[in-house]
């Protein structure tokens, strides 16, 4: 079983209709890792770490590390970001930078002390990246197979991304297309074997909102203390099945939240997480999986962090 998994992780990787790149549960959080638009919409400078364990039974299962950065110039409607991601699957794991620009259409700003900010953002984002195989990490049935990579083997290679975000005080839409330059990443082995990594273009769409609820007993207006927050976000890549999660989540505004999910690949996720004093915040998700398979192949557990200087860059 252990064998078929390491297989299939590498034509996880190289396939031409897979989805390849990390997908997360705590989406809302990691906006900006699927959007470069998002750059500076939080009125702040933002500083996000998270990292993702999938398939916990499988050895050199898939994990996610990523930290990102992103802030605004002020009074310039400017967003500027960057990205250090670290993603590996079984033999197969690349590293790179990312450095975003965005431009912050801001279409009303707080009144009277209630939030009434709404923003249209479109961004752009170039990459780094470090693709790596290492062959003598697949365990095969036949050893020494010539028609399989052996050996180490790394690139170099550019990449783009295009998003367009949309925030306001009771709803949020982010439409972008990571790996936008769809480049084949060309490896050989020292057999003189070779493969290519095609790199195709993703396209997501996320979409969501915040249903308050409770009244001042005076004015009668909302408190905007509690509130629920449904949201939906879809993947797509050309050739392959799309995905999709809807999850909805019960909030206390800057305190906590919880909630619940539903992966199309079968899998229920759960979510929780608290901030402290409005700038540091603690996230936890966990995917159970339905199916045999995946209750063999293990759980899936993801964790955040969040530290927001509730000043945008220059300000400081």
């Amino acid at each position: 079983m252990k064998k078929l998994f390491t297989f299939s992780f590498i034509l996880l990787s190289f396939s031409l209709i897979a989805q390849q790149l990390p997908d997360f549960s705590l989406f809302r959080e990691n906006a900006f890792l699927y959007n470069p638009a998002v750059a500076g919409t939080e009125q702040a400078s933002v500083i996000n770490l998270s990292a993702r364990k999938q398939w916990t039974n499988i050895k050199r299962s898939p994990l996610t590390v990523t930290a990102s950065f992103h802030t605004s110039l002020p009074n310039k409607n400017i967003g500027l970001g960057a990205i250090i991601f670290n993603d590996f699957i079984g033999p197969t794991n690349y590293t790179g930078l990312t450095g975003s620009f965005a431009y912050n259409l801001v279409l009303s700003r707080d009144l009277r002390g209630v939030s009434h900010y709404k923003v249209l953002s479109f961004g752009l984002a170039a990459s780094i990246v470090q693709y790596r195989i290492n062959g003598n990490q697949i365990d095969l049935d036949q050893p020494n197979d010539n028609a399989i990579l052996n050996g180490k083997s790394s690139q170099f290679f550019p990449d783009a991304a295009f998003g367009v975000y949309y925030k306001s005080r009771t709803l949020f839409a982010s439409v972008s297309i990571p790996q936008l330059l769809h480049l084949n990443v060309p490896f050989k082995g020292d057999n003189g074997q070779k493969t290519k990594f095609k790199k195709m273009q993703h396209y997501y769409a996320m979409f969501g909102g915040r249903i308050f609820f409770g009244k001042d007993k005076v004015t009668q207006e909302s408190k905007d203390k509690f509130y629920l927050e449904p949201a939906f976000n879809f993947h797509y890549v050309i050739g392959s099945i799309p995905q999709a999660m809807i999850s909805a989540r019960f909030a206390m505004k800057d305190v906590f939240f919880v909630g619940l999910g539903y992966r199309s690949i079968q899998n229920m996720m759960m979510e929780g997480g608290f901030t402290i004093k409005k700038q540091f915040s603690i996230f936890y998700s966990y995917d159970m999986a339905f199916g045999s398979v995946r209750k063999d192949a293990g759980q899936v557990h993801e964790v955040g962090l969040k530290y927001k200087f509730n000043k945008n860059l220059g300000s400081f």
